[in-house]
Protein backbone atom coordinates (compact mmCIF):
# COMPACT_ATOMS: atom_id res chain seq x y z
CA UNK A 1 0.00 0.00 0.00
CA UNK A 2 3.31 2.75 0.89
CA UNK A 3 4.34 1.65 -2.69
CA UNK A 4 1.27 2.30 -4.22
CA UNK A 5 1.15 5.85 -2.66
CA UNK A 6 4.28 6.58 -3.60
CA UNK A 7 3.85 5.80 -6.82
CA UNK A 8 0.33 7.82 -7.29
CA UNK A 9 2.12 10.64 -6.15
CA UNK A 10 4.90 10.45 -8.77
CA UNK A 11 2.29 10.26 -11.59
CA UNK A 12 0.27 13.15 -10.05
CA UNK A 13 3.80 15.65 -9.57
CA UNK A 14 4.37 14.61 -13.23
CA UNK A 15 1.00 15.48 -14.70
CA UNK A 16 1.07 18.83 -12.92
CA UNK A 17 4.47 19.70 -14.10
CA UNK A 18 3.41 18.50 -17.53
CA UNK A 19 0.26 20.59 -17.37
CA UNK A 20 1.61 23.95 -16.11
CA UNK A 21 4.24 23.83 -19.07
CA UNK A 22 1.73 23.73 -21.76
CA UNK A 23 0.02 26.77 -20.10
CA UNK A 24 3.17 28.26 -20.70
CA UNK A 25 3.38 27.32 -24.04
CA UNK A 26 -0.22 28.74 -25.09
CA UNK A 27 -0.13 31.86 -23.15
CA UNK A 28 3.33 32.64 -24.83
CA UNK A 29 3.23 35.35 -27.57
CA UNK A 30 4.34 33.93 -31.26
CA UNK A 31 6.28 37.77 -31.71
CA UNK A 32 6.77 40.85 -29.71
CA UNK A 33 3.88 42.94 -29.59
CA UNK A 34 4.43 46.72 -31.51
CA UNK A 35 4.08 49.76 -30.24
CA UNK A 36 3.38 53.22 -31.02
CA UNK A 37 4.62 56.31 -30.13
CA UNK A 38 2.49 58.34 -27.80
CA UNK A 39 1.48 61.77 -28.54
CA UNK A 40 2.90 64.50 -27.35
CA UNK A 41 1.07 66.41 -23.82
CA UNK A 42 0.18 70.89 -23.40
CA UNK A 43 3.54 72.11 -22.23
CA UNK A 44 4.04 73.53 -19.01
CA UNK A 45 2.94 77.15 -20.00
CA UNK A 46 -0.21 75.61 -21.51
CA UNK A 47 -1.00 74.17 -17.97
CA UNK A 48 -0.26 77.24 -16.23
CA UNK A 49 -2.50 79.43 -18.79
CA UNK A 50 -5.44 77.27 -18.45
CA UNK A 51 -5.46 77.41 -14.17
CA UNK A 52 -5.05 81.19 -14.78
CA UNK A 53 -8.37 80.64 -16.47
CA UNK A 54 -10.05 78.80 -14.43
CA UNK A 55 -9.14 80.54 -11.04
CA UNK A 56 -10.34 83.86 -12.95
CA UNK A 57 -13.95 82.08 -13.21
CA UNK A 58 -13.96 81.00 -10.24
CA UNK A 59 -12.74 84.11 -8.42
CA UNK A 60 -16.07 85.73 -11.02
CA UNK A 61 -18.32 83.66 -9.81
CA UNK A 62 -17.48 84.38 -5.52
CA UNK A 63 -18.41 87.99 -6.61
CA UNK A 64 -21.54 87.37 -8.20
CA UNK A 65 -22.41 85.14 -5.27
CA UNK A 66 -21.33 88.17 -3.22
CA UNK A 67 -23.01 90.20 -5.09
CA UNK A 68 -26.15 88.58 -4.20
CA UNK A 69 -25.84 88.43 -1.05
CA UNK A 70 -25.30 91.85 -0.35
CA UNK A 71 -28.29 92.72 -2.62
CA UNK A 72 -30.73 90.28 -0.56
CA UNK A 73 -29.37 91.11 2.63
CA UNK A 74 -30.26 94.86 1.33
CA UNK A 75 -33.65 94.28 0.49
CA UNK A 76 -34.57 92.17 3.76
CA UNK A 77 -33.14 95.68 5.72
CA UNK A 78 -35.37 97.65 3.83
CA UNK A 79 -38.08 95.29 4.14
CA UNK A 80 -37.92 95.05 8.09
CA UNK A 81 -37.73 98.69 8.07
CA UNK A 82 -39.61 101.65 8.68
CA UNK A 83 -41.12 102.84 5.48
CA UNK A 84 -42.88 106.35 4.62
CA UNK A 85 -44.72 106.95 1.44
CA UNK A 86 -47.44 109.58 0.39
CA UNK A 87 -51.13 108.02 -0.44
CA UNK A 88 -52.92 110.91 -1.46
CA UNK A 89 -51.51 113.94 -0.23
CA UNK A 90 -51.10 111.96 3.07
CA UNK A 91 -47.60 111.15 4.66
CA UNK A 92 -47.85 107.65 6.45
CA UNK A 93 -44.82 105.74 7.95
CA UNK A 94 -45.34 102.02 8.07
CA UNK A 95 -43.19 99.31 10.11
CA UNK A 96 -41.59 97.02 8.34
CA UNK A 97 -43.88 94.30 9.40
CA UNK A 98 -46.64 96.21 8.62
CA UNK A 99 -48.25 96.09 12.05
CA UNK A 100 -47.69 99.74 13.15
CA UNK A 101 -48.88 102.71 10.59
CA UNK A 102 -49.25 106.20 11.19
CA UNK A 103 -50.58 108.69 8.94
CA UNK A 104 -51.13 113.06 9.55
CA UNK A 105 -54.30 113.78 8.51
CA UNK A 106 -55.23 117.80 7.52
CA UNK A 107 -58.09 119.21 6.50
CA UNK A 108 -59.34 122.72 5.88
CA UNK A 109 -62.33 124.81 4.83
CA UNK A 110 -63.15 128.84 4.49
CA UNK A 111 -66.14 129.71 4.13
CA UNK A 112 -67.97 132.91 2.63
CA UNK A 113 -71.55 133.70 2.59
CA UNK A 114 -73.62 136.67 1.33
CA UNK A 115 -77.52 137.03 3.05
CA UNK A 116 -79.40 139.05 0.74
CA UNK A 117 -82.56 140.21 2.61
CA UNK A 118 -84.89 142.70 2.49
CA UNK A 119 -83.75 145.78 4.21
CA UNK A 120 -84.54 146.13 7.76
CA UNK A 121 -87.37 148.48 7.45
CA UNK A 122 -89.05 146.31 5.19
CA UNK A 123 -88.73 143.21 7.63
CA UNK A 124 -89.49 145.48 10.63
CA UNK A 125 -93.19 145.49 8.67
CA UNK A 126 -93.66 142.17 7.69
CA UNK A 127 -91.96 140.74 10.46
CA UNK A 128 -92.33 142.88 13.28
CA UNK A 129 -91.33 140.19 16.15
CA UNK A 130 -88.36 138.86 13.74
CA UNK A 131 -85.75 141.61 14.77
CA UNK A 132 -83.19 138.88 15.29
CA UNK A 133 -83.35 137.70 12.19
CA UNK A 134 -82.77 140.87 9.92
CA UNK A 135 -79.52 141.74 9.12
CA UNK A 136 -77.46 138.52 9.39
CA UNK A 137 -74.19 138.44 8.87
CA UNK A 138 -72.15 138.35 5.98
CA UNK A 139 -68.84 137.43 5.95
CA UNK A 140 -66.16 134.16 6.31
CA UNK A 141 -65.63 131.65 8.86
CA UNK A 142 -62.55 129.03 8.93
CA UNK A 143 -65.35 126.29 9.04
CA UNK A 144 -63.07 123.46 10.06
CA UNK A 145 -59.26 123.36 10.39
CA UNK A 146 -58.47 119.80 11.36
CA UNK A 147 -54.93 118.35 11.99
CA UNK A 148 -54.72 115.10 13.26
CA UNK A 149 -53.11 111.33 13.03
CA UNK A 150 -54.78 108.35 12.72
CA UNK A 151 -53.06 104.43 12.50
CA UNK A 152 -52.65 101.32 13.13
CA UNK A 153 -51.28 99.54 16.50
CA UNK A 154 -50.07 95.78 16.77
CA UNK A 155 -52.01 95.12 14.11
CA UNK A 156 -55.70 94.62 15.67
CA UNK A 157 -55.75 98.07 16.83
CA UNK A 158 -56.76 101.49 15.43
CA UNK A 159 -56.05 105.01 16.71
CA UNK A 160 -57.11 108.49 15.84
CA UNK A 161 -56.60 112.05 17.15
CA UNK A 162 -57.99 115.14 16.07
CA UNK A 163 -57.72 118.62 16.78
CA UNK A 164 -59.75 121.48 15.64
CA UNK A 165 -58.74 125.01 14.90
CA UNK A 166 -62.22 126.25 13.33
CA UNK A 167 -65.44 125.99 14.01
CA UNK A 168 -68.68 127.69 13.32
CA UNK A 169 -69.64 131.57 14.53
CA UNK A 170 -65.77 132.64 13.86
CA UNK A 171 -63.88 129.70 15.30
CA UNK A 172 -62.77 129.16 18.83
CA UNK A 173 -63.77 131.83 21.37
CA UNK A 174 -61.06 130.92 23.82
CA UNK A 175 -63.30 128.93 26.56
CA UNK A 176 -62.78 125.93 24.54
CA UNK A 177 -65.97 125.93 22.90
CA UNK A 178 -65.01 126.06 19.42
CA UNK A 179 -67.64 129.32 18.45
CA UNK A 180 -70.11 128.98 21.18
CA UNK A 181 -71.10 125.52 19.49
CA UNK A 182 -69.99 123.17 22.14
CA UNK A 183 -67.47 121.37 19.79
CA UNK A 184 -64.95 121.40 21.84
CA UNK A 185 -61.06 121.65 20.09
CA UNK A 186 -60.59 117.63 20.92
CA UNK A 187 -62.91 116.85 18.03
CA UNK A 188 -61.47 113.10 17.89
CA UNK A 189 -59.36 111.02 20.07
CA UNK A 190 -60.28 107.05 19.82
CA UNK A 191 -59.08 103.63 20.27
CA UNK A 192 -60.80 100.70 17.82
CA UNK A 193 -60.49 97.09 18.34
CA UNK A 194 -60.67 95.37 15.12
CA UNK A 195 -58.74 92.16 16.01
CA UNK A 196 -62.28 89.92 15.66
CA UNK A 197 -63.42 89.39 12.02
CA UNK A 198 -66.30 91.26 10.38
CA UNK A 199 -66.26 93.21 13.69
CA UNK A 200 -64.97 96.59 15.53
CA UNK A 201 -65.21 98.41 18.87
CA UNK A 202 -64.77 102.05 19.42
CA UNK A 203 -64.24 103.77 22.69
CA UNK A 204 -62.99 107.56 23.62
CA UNK A 205 -64.02 110.47 21.95
CA UNK A 206 -66.07 109.33 19.01
CA UNK A 207 -68.39 110.35 16.51
CA UNK A 208 -71.67 107.55 15.92
CA UNK A 209 -72.41 106.86 12.22
CA UNK A 210 -76.14 107.87 12.27
CA UNK A 211 -78.49 109.41 9.46
CA UNK A 212 -77.48 109.17 5.80
CA UNK A 213 -74.93 112.17 5.33
CA UNK A 214 -73.86 111.37 8.66
CA UNK A 215 -71.60 108.29 7.20
CA UNK A 216 -70.09 111.11 4.71
CA UNK A 217 -67.16 112.56 5.99
CA UNK A 218 -67.45 116.76 6.43
CA UNK A 219 -64.79 116.38 3.29
CA UNK A 220 -66.45 114.45 0.75
CA UNK A 221 -70.18 116.45 1.18
CA UNK A 222 -71.96 117.58 -2.06
CA UNK A 223 -72.95 120.18 0.13
CA UNK A 224 -71.16 123.21 1.73
CA UNK A 225 -73.59 121.68 4.93
CA UNK A 226 -75.35 118.08 5.63
CA UNK A 227 -79.40 118.38 5.47
CA UNK A 228 -81.06 120.07 8.88
CA UNK A 229 -82.64 117.23 9.66
CA UNK A 230 -79.14 115.44 10.26
CA UNK A 231 -77.83 118.51 12.17
CA UNK A 232 -80.67 118.26 14.51
CA UNK A 233 -80.18 114.72 15.04
CA UNK A 234 -76.70 114.69 15.69
CA UNK A 235 -76.07 117.77 18.10
CA UNK A 236 -79.48 116.81 20.09
CA UNK A 237 -79.13 112.84 19.57
CA UNK A 238 -75.95 112.27 20.46
CA UNK A 239 -74.40 111.70 17.30
CA UNK A 240 -72.11 114.71 16.98
CA UNK A 241 -68.39 114.59 16.65
CA UNK A 242 -66.62 115.53 20.04
CA UNK A 243 -68.60 113.15 22.01
CA UNK A 244 -67.33 110.74 24.82
CA UNK A 245 -69.00 107.15 24.03
CA UNK A 246 -68.57 103.52 23.28
CA UNK A 247 -69.49 102.05 19.90
CA UNK A 248 -69.60 98.59 18.07
CA UNK A 249 -69.99 97.92 14.36
CA UNK A 250 -70.47 94.88 12.12
CA UNK A 251 -69.69 95.21 8.51
CA UNK A 252 -69.83 92.32 6.12
CA UNK A 253 -69.99 92.21 2.47
CA UNK A 254 -71.95 89.24 0.64
CA UNK A 255 -74.04 88.55 3.86
CA UNK A 256 -76.69 87.34 1.51
CA UNK A 257 -75.46 87.55 -2.01
CA UNK A 258 -72.42 88.76 -3.29
CA UNK A 259 -72.57 92.27 -4.23
CA UNK A 260 -74.56 93.09 -0.85
CA UNK A 261 -73.04 94.77 1.94
CA UNK A 262 -74.26 95.03 5.74
CA UNK A 263 -73.75 97.65 8.23
CA UNK A 264 -75.12 97.47 11.69
CA UNK A 265 -74.09 100.38 14.17
CA UNK A 266 -74.89 100.55 18.02
CA UNK A 267 -73.48 103.60 19.90
CA UNK A 268 -73.81 104.58 23.77
CA UNK A 269 -72.91 108.49 23.91
CA UNK A 270 -72.67 110.79 26.36
CA UNK A 271 -71.68 114.96 26.48
CA UNK A 272 -69.82 117.15 24.01
CA UNK A 273 -66.41 117.34 25.27
CA UNK A 274 -66.20 120.90 24.97
CA UNK A 275 -69.06 122.24 27.02
CA UNK A 276 -70.48 122.41 30.31
CA UNK A 277 -73.85 121.72 28.67
CA UNK A 278 -75.18 117.88 29.10
CA UNK A 279 -72.78 117.44 32.55
CA UNK A 280 -73.91 120.25 34.75
CA UNK A 281 -74.65 119.73 38.72
CA UNK A 282 -78.13 118.80 40.34
CA UNK A 283 -78.38 115.29 37.81
CA UNK A 284 -76.61 112.72 35.59
CA UNK A 285 -74.30 113.20 32.40
CA UNK A 286 -76.26 113.50 28.92
CA UNK A 287 -76.74 110.20 27.38
CA UNK A 288 -77.96 108.74 24.36
CA UNK A 289 -78.22 104.97 22.20
CA UNK A 290 -77.77 105.41 18.55
CA UNK A 291 -78.23 102.24 16.19
CA UNK A 292 -78.15 102.25 12.27
CA UNK A 293 -78.37 99.94 9.62
CA UNK A 294 -77.56 100.44 6.14
CA UNK A 295 -77.90 97.68 3.43
CA UNK A 296 -76.42 97.66 -0.40
CA UNK A 297 -79.07 95.84 -2.02
CA UNK A 298 -77.18 95.88 -5.39
CA UNK A 299 -74.30 96.75 -7.33
CA UNK A 300 -72.64 96.39 -10.38
CA UNK A 301 -68.83 97.35 -9.10
CA UNK A 302 -69.50 101.61 -10.26
CA UNK A 303 -73.43 101.61 -9.74
CA UNK A 304 -74.97 101.12 -6.05
CA UNK A 305 -78.39 101.07 -4.89
CA UNK A 306 -78.82 101.32 -1.19
CA UNK A 307 -81.00 101.53 2.21
CA UNK A 308 -80.85 102.77 5.63
CA UNK A 309 -82.91 103.21 8.84
CA UNK A 310 -81.00 105.34 11.74
CA UNK A 311 -82.64 105.36 15.43
CA UNK A 312 -81.44 107.61 18.82
CA UNK A 313 -82.82 107.89 22.36
CA UNK A 314 -82.18 109.76 24.66
CA UNK A 315 -81.87 108.37 27.99
CA UNK A 316 -80.79 111.32 29.65
CA UNK A 317 -80.80 114.97 29.03
CA UNK A 318 -78.45 116.27 31.67
CA UNK A 319 -78.73 119.61 33.03
CA UNK A 320 -77.32 122.75 31.31
CA UNK A 321 -74.01 124.47 32.22
CA UNK A 322 -74.17 126.18 35.53
CA UNK A 323 -77.60 123.97 36.51
CA UNK A 324 -80.88 124.38 35.63
CA UNK A 325 -84.03 121.28 34.90
CA UNK A 326 -83.23 119.15 32.25
CA UNK A 327 -84.23 120.07 28.41
CA UNK A 328 -83.83 119.32 25.11
CA UNK A 329 -83.97 121.67 22.11
CA UNK A 330 -84.08 121.11 18.22
CA UNK A 331 -82.21 124.07 16.25
CA UNK A 332 -80.46 124.54 13.68
CA UNK A 333 -79.57 127.27 10.88
CA UNK A 334 -80.20 127.87 7.06
CA UNK A 335 -77.61 125.10 6.20
CA UNK A 336 -74.74 127.40 6.11
CA UNK A 337 -72.67 127.76 9.38
CA UNK A 338 -71.07 131.60 8.90
CA UNK A 339 -73.42 133.34 10.93
CA UNK A 340 -74.99 131.77 13.91
CA UNK A 341 -78.55 132.82 13.73
CA UNK A 342 -81.34 129.95 14.28
CA UNK A 343 -84.00 130.52 12.13
CA UNK A 344 -86.21 127.75 12.94
CA UNK A 345 -85.77 126.72 16.76
CA UNK A 346 -87.88 124.66 19.17
CA UNK A 347 -86.87 126.40 22.45
CA UNK A 348 -85.96 124.65 25.68
CA UNK A 349 -88.70 121.91 26.12
CA UNK A 350 -88.95 120.60 29.41
CA UNK A 351 -88.42 116.94 29.02
CA UNK A 352 -85.05 114.22 29.91
CA UNK A 353 -86.13 111.88 27.49
CA UNK A 354 -86.74 111.80 24.19
CA UNK A 355 -86.31 109.19 20.61
CA UNK A 356 -86.47 109.31 16.62
CA UNK A 357 -86.11 107.33 13.48
CA UNK A 358 -85.21 107.70 10.18
CA UNK A 359 -85.25 106.08 6.65
CA UNK A 360 -82.76 106.67 3.80
CA UNK A 361 -81.77 105.50 0.22
CA UNK A 362 -79.40 106.31 -1.75
CA UNK A 363 -78.19 105.65 -5.66
CA UNK A 364 -75.54 106.10 -8.02
CA UNK A 365 -76.20 104.95 -11.62
CA UNK A 366 -72.78 105.78 -13.27
CA UNK A 367 -72.31 109.42 -12.88
CA UNK A 368 -76.02 110.36 -11.54
CA UNK A 369 -76.76 110.49 -7.99
CA UNK A 370 -80.13 110.67 -6.37
CA UNK A 371 -80.89 110.03 -2.61
CA UNK A 372 -83.27 111.13 0.49
CA UNK A 373 -84.65 110.47 4.03
CA UNK A 374 -87.14 111.17 5.82
CA UNK A 375 -86.84 111.42 10.17
CA UNK A 376 -88.93 112.31 12.69
CA UNK A 377 -88.33 113.87 16.34
CA UNK A 378 -90.38 112.68 19.67
CA UNK A 379 -90.05 114.45 23.02
CA UNK A 380 -91.18 113.25 26.18
CA UNK A 381 -92.32 116.51 27.75
CA UNK A 382 -92.06 116.49 31.66
CA UNK A 383 -95.97 117.19 33.46
CA UNK A 384 -95.86 121.01 34.68
CA UNK A 385 -97.98 121.30 37.67
CA UNK A 386 -101.95 120.39 36.98
CA UNK A 387 -100.67 120.27 33.25
CA UNK A 388 -99.91 116.82 31.95
CA UNK A 389 -97.16 115.36 30.55
CA UNK A 390 -96.93 115.35 26.57
CA UNK A 391 -94.88 114.32 23.43
CA UNK A 392 -94.43 116.72 21.04
CA UNK A 393 -93.15 115.98 17.61
CA UNK A 394 -91.35 116.70 15.11
CA UNK A 395 -90.53 116.06 11.43
CA UNK A 396 -88.64 116.92 8.19
CA UNK A 397 -87.12 115.39 4.94
CA UNK A 398 -85.09 115.92 1.75
CA UNK A 399 -84.35 114.75 -1.70
CA UNK A 400 -80.73 115.41 -3.32
CA UNK A 401 -79.34 114.58 -6.35
CA UNK A 402 -76.34 115.29 -8.25
CA UNK A 403 -75.02 114.58 -11.84
CA UNK A 404 -70.93 114.68 -12.24
CA UNK A 405 -70.40 116.08 -16.04
CA UNK A 406 -66.80 114.65 -16.22
CA UNK A 407 -68.40 111.35 -16.07
CA UNK A 408 -66.64 110.38 -12.78
CA UNK A 409 -68.57 108.51 -10.13
CA UNK A 410 -69.31 108.32 -6.66
CA UNK A 411 -68.09 105.80 -4.48
CA UNK A 412 -69.86 103.65 -2.54
CA UNK A 413 -67.74 102.79 0.79
CA UNK A 414 -68.04 99.28 1.69
CA UNK A 415 -65.37 99.23 4.89
CA UNK A 416 -63.83 101.89 6.93
CA UNK A 417 -62.02 102.46 10.64
CA UNK A 418 -64.28 105.42 11.44
CA UNK A 419 -68.28 105.92 10.50
CA UNK A 420 -67.81 106.67 6.77
CA UNK A 421 -68.68 103.35 5.89
CA UNK A 422 -72.19 101.97 4.24
CA UNK A 423 -72.55 105.56 2.12
CA UNK A 424 -71.25 107.69 -0.49
CA UNK A 425 -68.29 109.55 -1.09
CA UNK A 426 -66.84 112.07 -3.49
CA UNK A 427 -66.15 111.21 -7.10
CA UNK A 428 -62.44 110.21 -7.78
CA UNK A 429 -60.69 112.77 -10.07
CA UNK A 430 -59.37 110.83 -12.95
CA UNK A 431 -57.71 114.29 -15.23
CA UNK A 432 -56.47 116.51 -12.39
CA UNK A 433 -56.75 120.11 -12.83
CA UNK A 434 -53.41 121.15 -14.52
CA UNK A 435 -52.41 124.41 -16.15
CA UNK A 436 -49.63 123.69 -18.56
CA UNK A 437 -51.92 120.79 -20.19
CA UNK A 438 -56.13 120.32 -21.36
CA UNK A 439 -56.99 118.72 -17.92
CA UNK A 440 -59.53 120.61 -16.07
CA UNK A 441 -60.62 118.39 -12.61
CA UNK A 442 -63.86 117.34 -12.30
CA UNK A 443 -67.13 119.07 -11.97
CA UNK A 444 -70.09 118.49 -10.66
CA UNK A 445 -73.74 119.95 -10.53
CA UNK A 446 -75.77 119.45 -7.03
CA UNK A 447 -79.63 120.32 -5.89
CA UNK A 448 -80.99 119.67 -2.55
CA UNK A 449 -85.00 120.29 -1.59
CA UNK A 450 -84.86 120.09 2.36
CA UNK A 451 -88.55 120.63 4.66
CA UNK A 452 -88.05 120.47 8.71
CA UNK A 453 -90.76 121.13 10.52
CA UNK A 454 -90.40 122.35 14.12
CA UNK A 455 -93.94 123.15 14.87
CA UNK A 456 -96.31 121.25 17.46
CA UNK A 457 -99.81 122.14 17.93
CA UNK A 458 -98.60 126.07 17.18
CA UNK A 459 -102.69 127.41 17.58
CA UNK A 460 -102.61 125.70 20.61
CA UNK A 461 -102.80 127.43 24.06
CA UNK A 462 -101.72 126.36 27.67
CA UNK A 463 -104.88 125.34 29.89
CA UNK A 464 -104.92 124.60 33.19
CA UNK A 465 -104.47 120.78 32.31
CA UNK A 466 -102.85 120.88 29.02
CA UNK A 467 -99.87 122.78 27.96
CA UNK A 468 -99.49 125.08 25.00
CA UNK A 469 -98.42 124.18 21.48
CA UNK A 470 -94.40 124.85 20.25
CA UNK A 471 -93.81 127.49 17.77
CA UNK A 472 -90.29 126.47 16.98
CA UNK A 473 -91.35 127.32 13.05
CA UNK A 474 -91.08 125.47 10.03
CA UNK A 475 -88.34 125.96 6.85
CA UNK A 476 -87.69 125.10 3.54
CA UNK A 477 -84.54 125.30 1.75
CA UNK A 478 -83.77 124.93 -1.95
CA UNK A 479 -80.39 124.72 -3.10
CA UNK A 480 -78.35 124.45 -6.20
CA UNK A 481 -75.10 123.75 -6.11
CA UNK A 482 -71.51 123.57 -8.39
CA UNK A 483 -68.66 121.55 -6.88
CA UNK A 484 -65.09 121.74 -8.86
CA UNK A 485 -62.97 118.99 -7.65
CA UNK A 486 -59.54 120.66 -9.50
CA UNK A 487 -57.97 117.04 -7.32
CA UNK A 488 -58.29 114.51 -5.47
CA UNK A 489 -56.95 117.07 -2.54
CA UNK A 490 -58.38 120.49 -3.34
CA UNK A 491 -62.14 121.79 -3.80
CA UNK A 492 -64.22 124.32 -4.99
CA UNK A 493 -68.19 124.84 -3.73
CA UNK A 494 -70.35 127.14 -4.32
CA UNK A 495 -73.89 127.15 -3.16
CA UNK A 496 -76.99 128.93 -4.01
CA UNK A 497 -79.96 128.55 -1.33
CA UNK A 498 -83.40 129.87 -1.32
CA UNK A 499 -84.63 130.27 2.09
CA UNK A 500 -88.65 130.49 3.33
CA UNK A 501 -89.23 130.32 7.00
CA UNK A 502 -92.48 130.56 8.57
CA UNK A 503 -92.58 131.04 12.35
CA UNK A 504 -94.74 132.96 15.03
CA UNK A 505 -94.44 133.54 18.65
CA UNK A 506 -97.12 132.64 20.02
CA UNK A 507 -99.82 130.32 18.75
CA UNK A 508 -102.68 133.75 17.97
CA UNK A 509 -101.00 134.42 14.41
CA UNK A 510 -101.08 137.69 14.81
CA UNK A 511 -99.50 140.02 12.42
CA UNK A 512 -96.94 141.32 15.02
CA UNK A 513 -96.14 137.87 16.76
CA UNK A 514 -95.04 136.98 12.44
CA UNK A 515 -91.23 136.23 11.71
CA UNK A 516 -90.75 134.82 8.78
CA UNK A 517 -89.20 135.80 5.57
CA UNK A 518 -87.56 134.58 2.28
CA UNK A 519 -84.47 135.46 1.43
CA UNK A 520 -81.25 134.14 -0.68
CA UNK A 521 -78.00 133.32 0.54
CA UNK A 522 -74.72 132.78 -1.69
CA UNK A 523 -72.07 130.35 -0.20
CA UNK A 524 -68.66 129.46 -0.93
CA UNK A 525 -65.95 127.28 0.12
CA UNK A 526 -62.26 126.33 -0.53
CA UNK A 527 -61.46 122.83 0.76
CA UNK A 528 -58.62 121.47 1.02
CA UNK A 529 -58.60 117.64 2.80
CA UNK A 530 -56.29 114.09 2.45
Amino acid sequence: MQGKSLLMAGVAAVALVASGDAVLAKSKPSAPPSYSTPPAGPSNAELAARIDTLAAELAAEQDRRMADHTRLSTIEQNFNDTVWSFDNARPTVKSGDGRFTLAFRVRFQADMANFMQDSAALLAISAPAGAGFRDLSSGGVVRRAFFGVEGKAFNDFWYEFRYNAGGSDGGNNGTGITGGEGDGSLSLARVAFTGIPDFELNVGVIEPALMFEGTTSSGQLMFMERPEIDNIAADTFGAGDARRGIEVRYQKQGVFKGDDNLVLNLAFTGAKTGTANGHGPGGDEQTQLNYRASYRAWSDGISNLSFGFSGAQILNSGTVAGGGSQTIRLRDRPEIRVDGTRLIDSGAINAQTGSMYAFDAGMNWENFFIGGEYATFDVDRIAAGLQAADTPSFSGWYLEASWILTGETKTYTVSSTNNEVGGFGAPGVSRPFSWSGDSWGAFELTARYSSTDLNWHPNTFATATTQAGINGGDEQVFLIGVNWYLNRNVKLQLNDMFVSVNKFTGPAHPLSAFQGQDLNILGIRLQFTN
